[in-house]
C-alpha cells in the first residue's frame, strides 16, 4: 500500500503536475484551499504533507497552525516562491519541519518526502531572463541547504537567552544573522546595543562596554553609562568580538558569568540582564593557542555557534541574491531593471566572490546604477573591474592578467598588490578615517595602521 501525500495548493497546474510525477511512488491527495484539505485529513491517514505559504485569500501559516493543532505529528514542509527570512522563520516557529522553494524539481521533493516519512528548477539558458519580483525588505536570501540549516537554527534559538557565537568570512552576513535572532527573541522590543570591537581604540573600549563614574579619569567631567547598562533586559552585540584586548577579556568573562556591570572609577556595581550576541572574522580556537583569546571566554560564547559559509561554498544562493539585490537598487535609484543576459547571468554566478555577499551587492549597485536601460548585459558590467586593475570578473581572464603582470614570486606579489589597492581605496571613501577604513575592510585599526605603514599609505 502506498504512503499517503497531501498536497495543499490553489495553484491547480501545479497540483496536478504534482500528482502526475508522484503518483507511481505515492497516494497521491490534493486540497486547492484549506476546507477540501481537512475534509481529507479528516478521512485518510496522510503521512506526509506539502503546504503552499500563499493559497489565495488564505494564509498558509495560519493553515498550518491549523494542522499542527489537530494533527501535531504530521510532517509538515512548506512551499514558497522566496527564499526569504519571515517565511521560513515564521514556519518554523509554527511547527513546519522544513520549507521548499519554487519552482520545485520532482528529485528534491521526493528526497524530502522520503526524508520525512523515514524518521530549482533552472531558468532559461539562453537570450535574457526576466527578474523575478523579488521583495526588497528582507534580512537573509538565500535557498542553499547551508542557509535553511541557519534560519532553522535561528528559529530554534531566537527565544532562549543563550550567549551566540556567529561565525564567518567578512561579508557573509553576520550581523544581518544578529539581527534576525534579535527581531525574533523575546527581547526583540528591549534595547538593542550594537559595538564593533575593532573600530573603538583601546583605551576607549573598557569606557564604552562599563561606561565610568564622574571623576574616573581626567576628562570624566559627568558618569556615563555604558553598553551592557544601555542594553539591560535587552542585547547586545558585539561584533569583531575577536580583536578585543585581551586585558580586556578577563572583564568581560566575569560580565557574562555574574552579570555585573563594574563601572570605571564606581565603589558600587549594577547587575542587569544582557543577552549577548557575539560574531568575528576570526578563527578564535587559534587566537586561543597563539594565547591572543582567552580559552574560558571562548567557551564561555560559543555556547552556541552558527558558522556562515562563504558564498562560494554555496552557490546556488547567488542567483538569488543577485536578483533581490538588481530590484532594491533598481527601486532605490529610480530604474527598472526587468532582464538580465543569460551570459552575464553565468559570469556573475560563476565568479568566486572573495568579498562575499557584501562584494556582490557594491558590484550589483554599481551595475543599477550604470546601466543605461532595462537590461544587463554585457554593455552594463562594462566598467565594473576587478581591484586588481582592468580584468573583468571572469576568473580566466583575472588569472591571465595576474601571471601577466607579475612573474616572479606571483602569489606574493598579488596579494601584496591587492591589499595596498583595497586600502588605499578605501581610506579614499572614508576620508581617511582609519576607524571606518578598519571597520570596512573587515580589519582591526591595529592591522590597519601595520599595513598602512608598510606601504608607505600616510597621505592617503
Amino acid at each position: 500500500m502506498k504512503t499517503k501525500i497531501l498536497i495543499i495548493d490553489d495553484d491547480k497546474a501545479l497540483t496536478y503536475s504534482l500528482k502526475r510525477v508522484l503518483s507511481q511512488d505515492y497516494g497521491v491527495f490534493i486540497g486547492n484551499n484549506s476546507k477540501e484539505a481537512f475534509e481529507i485529513l479528516s478521512k485518510e491517514d496522510i503521512s506526509f504533507l506539502l503546504l503552499d505559504y500563499k493559497l489565495g485569500d488564505e494564509d498558509g501559516l495560519e493553515v498550518l497552525e491549523k494542522v499542527k493543532s489537530l494533527y501535531p505529528d504530521l510532517p509538515t514542509v512548506m512551499m514558497t516562491a522566496y527564499g526569504t527570512n519571515n517565511t521560513l522563520i515564521n514556519a518554523i516557529k509554527k511547527g513546519a519541519e522544513d520549507f521548499i522553494f519554487k519552482p520545485i524539481e520532482v528529485d528534491e521533493i521526493k528526497a524530502i518526502i522520503n526524508k520525512y516519512i523515514d524518521k530549482n528548477v533552472p531558468f532559461s539558458d539562453q537570450g535574457y531572463i526576466k527578474i523575478p519580483d523579488y521583495p526588497v525588505d528582507e534580512l537573509i536570501i538565500g535557498t542553499s541547504n547551508q542557509i535553511k540549516d541557519i534560519l532553522k537554527m535561528v528559529a530554534n534559538i531566537a527565544k532562549t537567552d543563550t550567549p551566540v557565537l556567529i561565525t564567518g568570512e567578512s561579508g557573509t552576513g553576520k550581523e544581518l544573522i544578529a539581527n534576525l535572532i534579535q527581531s525574533n527573541s523575546n527581547r526583540s522590543d528591549k534595547p538593542y546595543i550594537v559595538l564593533n570591537c575593532a573600530a573603538i581604540p583601546f583605551e576607549l573600549l573598557e569606557s564604552e562596554l562599563f561606561g565610568y563614574e564622574k571623576g574616573a579619569f581626567s576628562g570624566a567631567f559627568k558618569s556615563k553609562p555604558g553598553k551592557f547598562e544601555l542594553a539591560d533586559t535587552g542585547t547586545i552585540f558585539l561584533d569583531e568580538i575577536g580583536e578585543l584586548p585581551f586585558k580586556l577579556q578577563s572583564k568581560l568573562l566575569r560580565f557574562i558569568q555574574n552579570g555585573v556591570v563594574e563601572k570605571l572609577g564606581a565603589t558600587s556595581f549594577k547587575k542587569v540582564d544582557v543577552r549577548i550576541i557575539a560574531a568575528t572574522n576570526r578563527n578564535l580556537k587559534e587566537l586561543v593557542e597563539e594565547g591572543k583569546f582567552r580559552l574560558d571566554l571562548f567557551y564561555r560564547l560559543n555556547v552556541i555557534n552558527i558558522h556562515i559559509p562563504p558564498l562560494r561554498n554555496r552557490k546556488e544562493d547567488i542567483r538569488h541574491l543577485l536578483f533581490y539585490f538588481i530590484k532594491k537598487y533598481s527601486n532605490e535609484v529610480g530604474k527598472n531593471i526587468s532582464y538580465i543576459s543569460s551570459d552575464v547571468l553565468n559570469m556573475l554566478e560563476n565568479y568566486n566572490w572573495p568579498g562575499n555577499v557584501r562584494e556582490l551587492q557594491n558590484v550589483i549597485r554599481k551595475i543599477i546604477i550604470l546601466a543605461k536601460n532595462n537590461c544587463i548585459d554585457e554593455d552594463s558590467i562594462y566598467f565594473i573591474k576587478n581591484s586588481a586593475g582592468d580584468c573583468d570578473l571572469t576568473t580566466d581572464n583575472l588569472i591571465k592578467w595576474i601571471f601577466e603582470n607579475f612573474k616572479t614570486n606571483t602569489l606574493n606579489e598579488f596579494i601584496s598588490y591587492i591589499e595596498k589597492k583595497l586600502i588605499q581605496e578605501a581610506l579614499k571613501i572614508h576620508n581617511g578615517n582609519r576607524s571606518k577604513t578598519a571597520e570596512n575592510l573587515g580589519i582591526s585599526r591595529v592591522t590597519l595602521n601595520e599595513k598602512i605603514n608598510k606601504y608607505g599609505l600616510f597621505n592617503q
